[in-house]
């Protein structure tokens, strides 16, 4: 099975919607078979805070992928910086050495 990462950073701006583009892309990967992980760093994060800001098929879908299993962390920096300290279930905290660890055993890693 081929392990795929996308890594965000970007936060849930509908006028740049690249928080919907990797929600979207982790579900089309999870359909073709393949283990993903999603890292949510910098204002990444905020797709956890802002889910108002999120639109309703990015806030519904991420929901769903979560409940299918997505493995998703976030930088514990980011976190603290943008004063999230509550996770929703199947998300947790991470670093950037496990991030690395991450991009070390990816066949593909993605960034928005």
């Amino acid at each position: 099975m081929s392990n795929a990462l996308i890594i965000l950073h970007a936060g849930p701006d509908e006028e740049n919607p690249r928080a919907d583009t990797a929600v979207r892309l982790a579900g089309a990967m999870l359909a073709d078979d393949k283990e993903v992980r999603l890292f949510l760093a910098g204002q990444g994060v905020l797709l956890l805070r802002n889910m108002d800001q999120v639109s309703e098929r990015t806030r519904q879908l991420f929901a769903e992928l979560l409940a299918l299993g997505l493995t998703v962390e976030c930088c514990g920096s980011s976190l603290k910086a943008q004063g999230i300290d509550t996770l929703p279930a199947g998300v947790s905290s991470s670093s950037m050495k496990a991030l690395s660890a991450w991009i070390s055993s990816a066949d593909e890693v993605v960034c928005f």
